[in-house]
């Protein structure tokens, strides 16, 4: 299932991009999304989070009442024009559900920047696997959301 994301803030790209790099930051938004527990680090560019959700109610009957979930987020140099280029992931621990996307931030004006996502949600469950995708999208679409959310909220206060 594709998926696609527009997220705009208030804020430079680097500025954005040193925010998604501070595990006070990443904590705040696992807190946000309802984790019952969760680790975050950074290791070079890449700001890692794993976290345990309580599963939404449609999809329990595949995975129980508890989701671990991984996310592992990176951004590139940026480019002559700002613009840097990175890459998000998300799976969910032991079952063959992921999400892969390419992520772009560019400068819209000297201290606000679009992010945009751009991937692919993948559940690899024999005949019910888009089943199971459809019912794991609001999931995903509400992790964005939160993401965005919640860094303007950092960005503005």
């Amino acid at each position: 299932m594709h998926l696609s994301y527009k997220h705009s803030y208030p804020a430079s790209s680097d500025e954005v991009v040193a925010l998604m790099a501070n595990p006070d930051f990443i904590s705040d938004v696992a807190e946000h999304a309802g984790a019952t527990s969760h680790d975050v680090r950074i290791e070079g560019r890449t700001t890692h989070m794993e976290m345990a959700l309580v599963a939404p109610n449609d999809i329990r009957k595949f995975v129980g009442n508890t989701i671990h979930v991984t996310e592992a987020l990176t951004w590139g140099d940026p480019d002559a024009r700002g613009v840097r280029h990175g890459n998000i992931e998300f799976s969910v621990a032991g079952l063959p559900v992921n999400v892969n996307a390419d992520a772009v931030l560019s400068p819209t004006g000297p201290a606000s920047c679009l992010a945009t996502y751009e991937g692919d949600l993948n559940v690899k469950i024999p005949l019910v696997g888009k089943k199971v995708e459809s019912l794991v999208a609001p999931s995903i679409d509400d992790a964005f959301a939160g993401l965005e959310r919640r860094a303007i909220h950092w960005l503005t206060s």
